[in-house]
């Protein structure tokens, strides 16, 4: 009997239960990155693992859910009178909601011209002052001239 062929490339240091330790990671705060690293397993993997096996992914999205409500555990304290930093607690919550929702905290600014139409551009020909004589140069001097002097200050 021949010894079956390796697919290619390095074998999968996944093993079951890896999923429940990494949220049980995420049951203290820890992000999905945080608690794998903290767990010994890189970030790539750990999307990567989420795609392979439907055990992991479950296993994350537990994680997900009590690292939520650490932090929303912690911002009810606060709100309660209890000593904590709430700058921490909202940037919490904030990587929290980015990581399992896509939500995070931006704002987005658009520009447009009248009436929410597109911006008008207009280009002009520059002059080609070389091609004017003397007299021509001191009469744009003395219009010119002319026109700052009405300009409102």
């Amino acid at each position: 009997m021949s010894k079956p062929k390796h697919a290619g490339g390095r074998p999968t240091a996944y093993q079951a239960g890896i999923g429940a330790r990494i949220a049980d990671a995420m049951s203290t705060g820890l992000s999905l990155e945080a608690a794998a690293a903290f767990c010994g397993v890189g970030p790539r993997t750990a999307f990567t693992w989420q795609n392979q096996h439907e055990e992991f992914r479950q296993a994350v999205e537990d994680g997900r859910a009590r690292s939520l409500l650490f932090w929303e555990r912690r911002a009810v304290a606060l709100a309660n009178g209890e000593a904590g930093n709430a700058a921490i607690v909202g940037l919490g919550l904030k990587n929290r909601s980015r990581a399992a929702n896509g939500w995070h905290d931006a704002q987005r600014h658009e520009v447009s011209g009248p009436d929410g139409g597109p911006i008008v551009q207009q280009t002009s020909k520059a002059f080609n002052l070389k091609a004017l004589d003397d007299e021509e140069l001191n009469e744009l001097k003395l219009l010119l001239r002319k026109a700052l002097a009405n300009q409102a200050p």
